[in-house]
C-alpha cells in the first residue's frame, strides 16, 4: 500500500514526539544553559502581555500555563476521572502529604542546621525553603505527568485543589514551621497568596482544564488517540519555553551575591525537599495499592512546588533577603531536573517491563 503524505507526516510527528520524550531531560538542561548565555529572548517572552478592557494584564507565561493545562485536559481518560471520584481518599491524603511532609522536613532542618552551619549561613536560606515547601503543587507537574503517561485527572485534581486551598493552608504552614517571618511579613504573604491564588488566577487554571475536557468529550477517544502525539509535542515545547523564560530571569542572578558554598547548600536542601516528596508519594501509593499511572501522578505532584508564586512572594515581601530569592531560584531549577531524571527512570522501567 502506498503511503500518503498525511500518513508520512503523522509518522514523522510521532517519531519527533518520541525523540522529545526520550531526550527531554537534556532539552531541559539545554534551556537552562541557553537562558544563562542568552537570556534576552526569554525576558522578552516574560514581558509580552496584553491588557483587555477588564484591566487585568494577561502575560505570555500565563497563556503558556493555560495551554499546558489545556493540553493535559484534552488527553484525560474519563475512566481515570471516574476511578478518582470513587476514591476521594486519595486526594485527601495527597493534600495532607503535600504540605505536612515538607513542613516537617523544614521544621527539623530549621532546628538542626543553625547548630551545624551557623545561623548566618542558614537564616535566609531556610525562609526560602519554607516558602517553597508551603506552596501549592506546580502547574508544570501536569505536563510531566502527561509526558510520563500518568493519571492526568489525579494530577489536575492536586493542582486545582492545592491552589484553591493555598490562601488558607500556605500562611498556616509558614506559621507552623516557626521560621523567621514576622507578623507583618506573614500578613503580607497572606495578602499576596490571596491575590495570586484568588479568582483571577484560579480562572486561568480551571477554565483551560474545562475547555480541554470539553474538547476531549466532543472529539471522542479515537480522535484523541490519533492526536496524542501532536498534543504531547505541543505540551513539551510549551514546558520548555516556560522554563527558558523563567530561567532567563533567574540564572543570571544565581551567582551574583553568594559564594559557591551557599549555592551548594541551597542545592542540597532543594534536592532533599523534592526527593522526600517523591519518597512520600511512593510510600502512599504502595499503602493505597495504587496503579502505576496514579503513582506517577503523585510522584510529580508531591515533588514539584509552585515556585513561581514563591518567587513573587519573596520579591515583594522579603526583597532585602537575597538568600531567600537564591533558595527559590535553585529549587525551581532542580525540581525540574529531578523531574526529568524521574521521567527518564520511569520510561526506562516501562521499556524493560515491555521487553519479552
Amino acid at each position: 500500500m502506498t503511503s500518503t503524505p498525511s500518513s508520512n507526516g503523522a509518522r514523522r510527528l510521532t517519531a519527533f514526539a518520541s525523540w522529545m520524550h526520550r531526550n527531554f531531560l537534556w532539552l531541559l538542561v539545554g534551556s537552562y544553559l541557553l537562558a544563562t548565555v542568552l537570556p534576552g529572548p526569554g525576558l522578552a517572552i516574560r514581558n509580552l502581555s496584553l491588557t483587555p478592557p477588564s484591566g487585568d494584564k494577561i502575560t505570555a507565561p500565563l497563556l503558556l500555563l493555560a495551554l499546558l493545562l489545556f493540553c493535559a485536559a484534552v488527553v484525560v481518560r474519563w475512566s481515570q476521572v471516574q476511578s478518582l471520584m470513587q476514591r476521594p481518599g486519595i486526594l485527601l491524603l495527597g493534600l495532607i502529604a503535600i504540605w505536612i511532609v515538607p513542613g516537617v522536613l523544614v521544621g527539623l532542618l530549621g532546628w538542626a542546621l543553625p547548630h551545624l552551619l551557623g545561623e548566618y549561613v542558614t537564616t535566609g536560606m531556610m525562609v526560602g525553603l519554607a516558602l517553597v515547601a508551603a506552596m501549592p503543587v506546580a502547574n508544570s507537574s501536569v505536563a510531566w505527568t502527561q509526558n510520563a503517561k500518568g493519571n492526568i485527572a489525579l494530577s489536575l485534581g492536586l493542582v486545582v485543589l492545592t491552589i484553591v486551598l493555598s490562601p488558607l493552608a500556605t500562611p498556616q504552614m509558614l506559621k507552623l514551621m516557626r521560621l523567621a517571618l514576622s507578623d507583618f511579613e506573614t500578613a503580607q504573604c497572606e495578602h499576596l497568596i490571596t491575590k495570586f491564588s484568588g479568582s483571577f488566577f484560579i480562572i486561568w487554571v480551571i477554565l483551560p482544564s474545562l475547555a480541554g475536557g470539553m474538547v476531549n468529550r466532543l472529539a471522542g477517544p479515537e480522535r484523541i488517540k490519533n492526536a496524542r502525539g501532536t498534543i504531547r509535542t505541543i505540551s513539551a515545547i510549551t514546558l520548555l519555553t516556560l522554563n527558558y523564560a523563567n530561567a532567563s530571569l533567574a540564572m543570571p542572578k544565581v551567582f551574583d551575591n553568594e559564594g559557591v558554598k551557599t549555592v551548594l547548600v541551597s542545592a542540597v536542601l532543594a534536592i532533599l525537599l523534592s526527593v522526600l516528596g517523591m519518597l512520600s508519594a511512593w510510600l502512599l501509593s504502595r499503602w493505597l495499592s495504587l496503579g502505576n499511572e496514579s503513582r506517577v501522578s503523585l510522584v510529580f505532584g508531591f515533588s514539584m512546588k509552585h515556585t513561581g508564586l514563591a518567587l513573587v512572594l519573596a520579591g515583594e515581601v522579603l526583597e532585602t533577603e537575597p538568600r531567600v530569592i537564591l533558595m527559590i531560584v535553585v529549587a525551581t531549577l532542580l525540581q525540574h531536573i529531578i523531574a526529568g531524571v524521574a521521567d527518564w527512570f520511569l520510561a526506562r522501567r516501562a521499556r524493560i517491563a515491555a521487553e519479552p
